[in-house]
């Protein structure tokens, strides 16, 4: 049975969430605030944590931050942040935390099972990818590089990979036929193979084709436009070395 953490202060949200969760057929831990719920965490490793954004002591986005620090390439439970606020930079913050989704209160019934059962779906998903699959391992040729499909492995050429971007501890590969492969490993573990193949790592979280590149807009933050219409940010430190390589590319 599926564990489910409810992070919230407020005990009358806690209890509705708790009985709307244990119906569904939950199992369901309670933690009245941001510390406790990450002691819950370490110790009973939920499969998906249910969290109030403001709370005192500490809030839910210190909350993702820490469990962050803590597990660092293990994939933590989904984090779905419950909030009133709809500012949109406080919704950017906690998605560059790696939140996984908000719902807004006042909340349906129906709202919370969906997208509860939508995110488990996913990381069981993760789970089963990373149990079949050797972590330490990444199967490649002199043209194409070996991707988990529906029913196995997939070789796909590398001038195909658009790009691939950093997704805590699994990374997704953007493809030139409009699929995304999410893949259950980390960036790191394709960085070096990929900067082979004249793939450049332009972000902490993005390695992008040069192929296939369409237009390097510079600036204070500079950023590429990409074939299939993306943006990617670019970091600072990279600015020079990506001139560098599209002028020997042209």
């Amino acid at each position: 049975m599926e564990k489910i953490l409810i992070v919230e202060d407020e005990q009358g949200i806690r209890d509705t969430l708790q009985e709307i969760l244990e119906l569904a057929g939950y199992t369901v831990l309670i933690a009245s605030d941001g510390k406790i719920g990450y002691d819950v965490i370490v110790e009973n490793q939920p499969d998906l944590v249910l969290c109030d954004v403001n709370m005192p002591e500490l809030g839910g986005f210190e909350l993702l931050e820490a469990v962050n620090q803590r597990f660092k390439d293990e994939i933590i439970p989904p984090f779905l942040f419950l909030t009133a606020k709809v500012e949109v930079e406080s919704l950017r913050y906690g998605m560059s935390l790696g939140a996984d989704d908000y719902i807004f209160k006042p909340f349906a019934t129906s709202d919370i099972l969906k997208t509860v059962r939508l995110r488990l779906d996913r990381r069981n998903q993760l789970l089963d990818q990373r149990s079949a699959s050797k972590p330490e391992t990444v199967i490649a040729d002199a043209n194409k590089l070996a991707l988990p499909c529906n029913d196995g492995l997939e070789l796909i050429s590398f001038d195909k990979i658009i790009k691939c971007q950093a997704d805590r501890a699994y990374c997704n590969f953007y493809l030139a036929d409009k699929r995304k492969i999410l893949v259950s490993k980390p960036m790191k573990d394709f960085e070096e193979v990929l900067t082979s193949k004249n793939f450049l790592k332009v972000h902490k979280s993005t390695i992008v084709n040069i192929k296939h590149i369409e237009k390097f807009v510079r600036g204070k933050a500079g950023y590429l436009l990409m074939s299939d219409g993306s943006s990617v940010n670019v970091s600072v430190r990279k600015k020079e070395e990506l001139m560098h390589l599209l002028i020997g590319n042209t």
